[in-house]
């Protein structure tokens, strides 16, 4: 038994001495690696997600000053066999648990902690070693996927947000230059205005800082280990969240995201956009990923990637042979949106669509509790989120579900004969 004040107050001390007096920890550094994967490897011990959070808060501080050997640890990570075999797989698996921490600030204590991670994860990059261990960690689908759309929903929700909050200021600031037509406003307007504008630029901040992080990691992962994002679950969303912020940042609204000294909210559009181009270059071979751009007809459009390498080769943040590359990807889409646009089905019957995407489904699959058919892939991807029937929420497991193989047969047939036609 080990009685969690105890386990509280060691990290305590440990924070403190993280935060103010590091050199103080020089000793005790080996001992305290062991201590902190072993207790976020081991995550039965110890039940409060918060109380984890206070490791890698600990590692966080020792890796932010990596420049000072004596204090900094990511030597001692790129070379201790316990961080070595245990601690990328460790903040993984902490990094989705922290999804739930069951305090009413969940939601945006999440943010902050996977913050931390995203740091650890960065300090130790260069190292081939934990890259070799994440491509063994990738090899578990299931696990690794789950980490994936965590990642991805993180970076969907911050990116949407910050770039909102951008308009919104945009939309102010404009309002303000206008000198004659805002001091003709009444008093309490521009208040409220200007108490909108200070909300909104501290939004706009917080989520643009840990939105470029995130999706630096994004790139990382999809460059080190692309075929979980390239699963059914998982590649239709990557493409639509990449189409719709490509969009954003060249297409006609991209004008209401200029702001005033940009910098002072983290927002770096040129690189923002390379990163984003990162990651189309990271899975543009990918046959998976090319036609889930090509059936994205919500954002995609052609001439958003000749904006975007136009933009780049202006700024030097693109290769010739990458510009190419991207250039001969974009092609390829185009080539499948004729040839999948050439493929009319003609009128669907309802009960061969999916009920969440209006899809028609390829695997068709019985929910036990509600009795509603769906996609399997579309149930899949849900669970990776919420592990409840999405039609009355009771819990559900993927393994629970049961295959309509009768119904599966009749679509089959169906296409078959559309096909044919």
């Amino acid at each position: 038994m080990l009685p969690e004040f105890i386990f509280e107050d060691v990290t305590e001390i440990f924070l403190f001495v993280a935060k103010y007096i590091p050199r103080a920890a020089a000793v005790s550094r080996d001992d305290l690696i062991v201590f902190i994967i072993t207790f976020l490897k081991s995550s039965s011990y110890i039940k409060k997600p918060y109380l984890k959070a206070k490791l890698v808060e600990i590692l966080f501080y020792f890796t932010f000053r990596s420049n000072d050997r004596e204090v900094g640890m990511v030597s001692l990570l790129n070379s201790h066999p316990l961080a070595l075999n245990h601690l990328l797989p460790a903040l993984m698996s902490f990094y989705v648990e922290v999804e739930q921490t069951g305090a009413h600030t969940q939601f945006y204590d999440k943010f902050n902690i996977r913050y931390n991670i995203s740091q650890i994860f960065k300090a130790i990059w260069g190292n081939h070693l934990h890259k070799e261990k994440l491509k063994e960690e990738s090899r578990n689908i299931d696990s690794f996927v789950r980490f994936a759309n965590l990642l991805m929903n993180d970076v969907t929700y911050l990116l949407d947000e910050s770039l909102r909050k951008l308009a919104e200021i945009h939309s102010i600031q404009t309002e303000m230059d206008n000198k004659e037509e805002w001091e003709n406003q009444t008093q309490q307007y521009r208040q409220e205005r200007e108490g909108t504008l200070r909300s909104d630029e501290r939004s706009a901040t917080s989520y643009m800082s840990l939105g470029n992080e995130t999706v630096e990691m994004l790139v990382f992962m999809t460059s080190e280990v692309a075929d979980p994002f390239l699963t059914p679950q998982m590649v239709d969303r990557l493409a639509a969240m990449l189409d719709y912020n490509l969009k954003s940042l060249v297409g006609p609204k991209c004008t209401e995201l200029k702001v005033r000294n940009p910098e002072t909210y983290s927002f770096k559009p040129k690189e923002l956009l390379s990163q984003l181009v990162n990651i189309y270059l990271n899975l543009c071979k990918h046959k998976e990923f090319v036609h889930a751009v090509a059936i994205d007809q919500r954002s995609y459009d052609q001439k958003y990637f000749s904006k975007a390498v136009s933009i780049l080769l202006k700024w030097g943040l693109i290769s010739d042979k990458n510009a190419s590359e991207l250039e001969k990807f974009v092609n390829e889409v185009e080539v499948t949106i004729k040839s999948e646009g050439d493929d009319e089905l003609g009128e669907i019957p309802d009960e061969f669509l999916d009920p969440v995407l209006y899809t028609i489904m390829e695997d068709p699959v019985i929910l036990p509790g509600s009795r509603v058919t769906v996609d399997r892939s579309t149930i899949k991807t849900h669970l990776l989120s919420d592990t409840t029937d999405p039609f009355n929420r009771m819990p559900l497991n993927i393994e629970d579900v049961i295959s309509n193989t009768e119904l599966k047969e009749r679509i089959e047939k169906f296409l078959q004969e559309k096909r044919q036609k």
